[in-house]
């Protein structure tokens, strides 16, 4: 899969966050972007998505041009910073929950739910309700949760926040066993030394254009 953008502007009303935005982005990578807060990087993942409007240009998955403000949740999916997952839910009721929205057949949706929570390793933890995870873990069901309607490329956004180092190196282990599956990934960060160990490509916004950093081999 590719997401191609093109010309790509948001405003918040008279304030330009960025303009002339173009990158294509393919299933087979891992990309960074980075930048200071406010420049829009959030929002700009919040667009893939769908989450947020935009002022100008096109997203197009693949060749299908993305209505604004619409997605496509089985090409591409959201791990939000603060997780988002429902507190009063359990983690199995969590994971289904899109599925079933979505049509998918119950047998197969279990199917794939306990094949994920197993690769991920939070198998036993799928009876426990959210606050009963710890922050590491309740990032892996936010994952799992976003790869049940098996998207092509997935986002994340600034996932090491509220990690300590023994969690962050787990996360990059878990980040390349996706690219393993085919999965690609656009993430958010701060994090510079973990951006320089996951990402294929690290792009900046900088007053509302689009830099990409030359990566030198270590």
């Amino acid at each position: 899969m590719k997401i191609s953008v093109r010309n790509l502007e948001k405003y918040f009303g008279e304030r330009k966050i960025w303009q002339g935005i173009d990158l294509d982005i393919t299933s087979d990578e891992i990309v960074t972007i980075a930048g200071k807060s406010g420049e829009g990087k959030t929002t700009f993942l919040r667009c893939l998505n769908g989450l947020e409007t935009y002022s100008a240009g096109e997203i197009r998955f693949d060749d299908r041009r993305m209505p604004v403000g619409e997605t496509d949740a089985k090409k591409i999916g959201m791990v939000f910073q603060g997780y988002h997952l429902f507190p009063k839910m359990t983690v199995w009721e969590n994971i289904l929950l899109a599925p079933k929205f979505h049509g998918i057949d119950a047998a197969v949706a279990e199917a794939r739910a306990r094949d994920l929570l197993e690769e991920l390793e939070i198998a036993d933890e799928a009876d426990k309700y959210p606050r009963e995870l710890s922050g590491g873990q309740q990032q892996r069901v936010a994952v799992v949760r976003a790869c049940m309607l098996e998207p092509e490329i997935l986002c994340f956004d600034e996932p090491t926040s509220a990690l300590d180092r023994e969690t962050i190196d787990r996360l990059v282990c878990m980040m390349g066993r996706l690219k393993q599956k085919g999965i690609g990934m656009i993430v958010v960060t701060h994090d510079r030394e973990f951006a320089r160990r996951v990402s294929d490509r690290i792009l900046h916004f900088e007053g509302g254009k689009l830099r990409e950093e030359i990566l030198h081999a270590a």
